[in-house]
């Protein structure tokens, strides 16, 4: 076990060497000892209470417990509810997935402990967590795998980071709500990722998005088989779960074969993955993330700074939650009673990560705050909104949380009330006029250590203040008689909220697409945009603009200037060789020469999904009787199929026109291009290989493409529906 103390470390950070002469080294050994002989005394004088953390020594939870340990002591430590200053003392057990923990579990037992942080891996917690809640203690988990916190029949499990199921909620409204998309597909490239999978799924369904197709990588396929099965579904968006170098491969060869819908990816910040693909495909993955090192809130940007300077690289999620595991560890200390009670009625405590709230959540939860972040130009994450309990929150949330309301436990001395209803106001005066400080819950005891003349008010010692309640409301034991009278504080003069005035700035947002004509033929066509600015300020000339797939053209236009809420429809020219099923994103203000803001900046990205494809020559349905045949081009010149019986029943091609087996089964996903006479090559095909549902290909005997979906089919009748093209 590896001991880290705040004192011992400058903070808990060790400090680096460097060489000197032996005089100096002498020298300063003389005056570190001279140092340490007062240092180590005045140490000693505050008990020391430690803390578990199971991870690497280096590993990102301990540097971020040990980070606020070290500002915690420096601060001079954490004061409990009687005002006794304790020094934090940092203990790190490593434990590595599959291996016997019964030795580091002996080891943390006799650690003396108050409390352990950790472990982040889902796997290893899962493994170690029955261990870990019989010590009696608060394990405080990074990990956020959902079904963790059902195993804790202790009670003393509390996880610090929002779970998956948060993170997929976060995701799927950003996806449906915020971008207006239906066409959402999902990939699963191992088991580990099933969990999260499942949470983003749940959620889009109950938005009323049932992910479309939902594919899952198997022994025996390959990246290659998934890339076709969605290239011909051509989704709006693709969620993708599975190891960083797995995605990766997937996503590069996504966008090399032409698809350009919203590409997400839960950790797209994955410096694994985002080192594994091509630079220039990294600006535009979505992520939803516990904690960005790029939030721009004070309590992110200060950890970020103080994190960087103390080991010299970037923090990660694990290393946010590590850090707010302390801090929660000793806003609970300050108050009275049991640890874990204490922590499981914290509400409001702010983090890094966000509001920790756990008398919120039932089961040990703390935090459900999650960052929906798109990769920047340069691979670092951009923070485009922020969720909570699965609400997307306003741009101007505060992180400021209100005080902690704890409940004392302690039985006191003295004069004493009990609070009889089921929760009483503590307030900073007598008076419904003054500020609440907190309350006390139905049962809780006091200590009363001044009263009012008139005995009508008394006064507590709460959290270190004079805590005010009205006696009508309490049972009082003892003689108020006994104790000091006191005046009542000063009235406080009211708050009064001022209007906040919002910043005058322009916001440039996109309103609308249309894609003219629909569907369009190969060759060019019109995208129109509606443009608005919604911000209070006027906009100066700016730039709109999109790559359109396949043949990634890139249109764009310039507007003139809007003035605050006026609109203007503009037109993008583009053009398309090759037929399909494509999204493309319209930007505005494509250069950056409005001034928008955080919020408006975010919001400029506007998907548009739309069809190229050849003309229509015919299209309806028919019933084949055994002899009958079918005419594709309904021209009565010759057929191109007959329903037959020689030889076995089958479909058969006529008059030189191939038939071939394509995937799918909704007519309305196939394109001219995927009638490809590489694969419709056939000239039967038989009763025993025809399923409704099935989709056949057919190069027509006048040499156009068609395509049949079997509606119905026995041995002696097959119902057809078609489409056949002009070329």
């Amino acid at each position: 076990m590896t001991a880290i103390r705040g004192n011992r470390f400058h903070g808990g950070i060790p400090l680096q060497h460097s060489t000197l002469s032996p005089y100096r080294l002498l020298c300063s050994l003389v005056l570190v000892l001279l140092a340490l002989s007062g240092g180590v005394a005045a140490a000693q004088e505050a008990p020391v209470l430690r803390i578990g953390v199971v991870d690497q020594v280096r590993g990102p939870v301990a540097n971020g417990a040990r980070l606020a340990i070290q500002q915690i002591n420096d601060a001079g430590g954490v004061a409990d509810f009687a005002g006794t200053l304790f020094q934090l003392e940092l203990e790190v057990q490593p434990l590595t997935i599959g291996q016997p923990a019964d030795t580091a579990i002996t080891a943390l037992r006799e650690a003396g402990l108050i409390a352990i942080i950790g472990p982040a891996d889902d796997q290893l917690a899962a493994e170690t967590l029955p261990d870990l809640q019989q010590l009696g203690i608060p394990v405080l988990l990074p990990a956020t795998g959902d079904t963790l916190i059902a195993a804790n029949t202790t009670g003393n499990v509390f996880r610090v980071r929002a779970a998956e199921v948060w993170q997929g909620r976060a995701l799927a409204d950003f996806l449906i709500n915020g971008f207006g998309l239906t066409r959402i597909a999902t990939v699963r490239l191992d088991l580990d990722s099933l969990p999260g999978l499942v949470g983003f799924s749940s959620a889009a369904v109950a938005l009323g998005v049932e992910p479309s197709p939902a594919l899952v990588l198997e022994t025996d396929t390959g990246v290659f088989e998934l890339l076709e099965q969605l290239l011909l579904a051509s989704p709006e968006a693709l969620v993708a779960y599975g190891p960083p170098s797995a995605v990766a491969e997937l996503y590069t060869v996504l966008r090399g074969s032409g698809w350009q819908g919203l590409f997400a990816y839960p950790d797209a910040d994955h410096r694994l993955f985002i080192n594994s693909i091509p630079f220039d495909l990294a600006p535009g993955v979505l992520a939803a993330t516990t904690w960005p090192f790029s939030a721009l809130d004070p309590a992110s940007v200060s950890f970020l700074s103080d994190y960087v300077v103390a080991y010299g690289e970037v923090p990660d999620e694990a290393a946010a939650a590590g850090y707010d595991a302390v801090n929660l560890i000793a806003a609970a200390l300050a108050q009275p009673g049991d640890l874990t009670a204490n922590i499981a009625r914290l509400d409001n405590v702010r983090g890094v990560q966000g509001l920790l709230r756990p008398a919120a959540f039932e089961r040990g939860d703390t935090i459900s705050d999650v960052s929906v972040v798109q990769l920047g130009q340069f691979g670092a994450p951009v923070v485009l909104t922020r969720y909570r309990d699965g609400e997307r929150l306003p741009p101007d949330t505060p992180a400021e949380p209100e005080p902690p309301e704890i409940a004392p436990t302690a039985t006191p001395e003295g004069v004493i009330v009990t609070v009889t209803s089921q929760r009483q106001n503590v307030r900073s005066g007598p008076g419904l006029v003054y500020p609440i400080l907190g309350e006390l819950l139905q049962g809780q005891q006091a200590r009363v250590i001044a009263t009012l003349p008139d005995r009508t008010w008394v006064v507590i010692d709460f959290a270190g203040m004079q805590g005010w309640m009205a006696t009508y409301l309490l049972d009082v034991s003892g003689d108020l008689g006994t104790l000091p009278v006191v005046a009542p504080p000063p009235t406080p003069t009211p708050n009064v909220t001022p209007t906040p005035v919002l910043p005058q700035e322009a916001d440039i947002v996109i309103d609308a697409v249309s894609i003219n004509p629909q569907p369009a033929q190969p060759g060019p066509f019109t995208a129109i945009v509606t443009v608005r600015n919604a911000g209070n300020a006027p906009a100066g000339t700016f730039a709109i603009g999109a790559t359109f797939p396949p043949n990634n053209i890139f249109a764009s236009a310039v507007v003139g200037g809007l003035a605050p809420g006026q609109a203007v429809a503009v037109s993008l020219q583009a053009s398309a060789l090759n037929t399909g099923f494509y999204t493309a994103s319209v930007v505005a203000d494509i250069n950056n020469q409005v001034p928008e803001g955080v919020v408006g900046e975010s919001n400029n990205f506007f998907p548009v999904s739309y069809v190229i494809d050849m003309p229509l020559r015919s299209q309806g349905s028919q019933l084949l009787h055994l002899g009958d045949t079918i005419d594709l081009e309904d021209d009565a010149i010759q057929g191109d199929a007959n329903w037959n019986a020689d030889g076995g029943v089958s479909l058969d091609a006529i008059f030189g026109a191939r038939l071939g087996i394509l995937p799918g089964s909704d007519l309305n996903l196939i394109h001219w291009e995927v009638i490809n006479p590489a694969i419709v090559n056939r000239d039967r095909i038989t009763r025993g290989e025809l399923v409704p549902g099935m989709l056949i290909g057919v190069i027509t005997a006048d040499g156009n493409r068609a395509v049949m979906r079997v509606e119905a089919v026995t041995d002696t009748e097959l119902t057809v529906s078609y489409k056949t093209y002009i070329r």
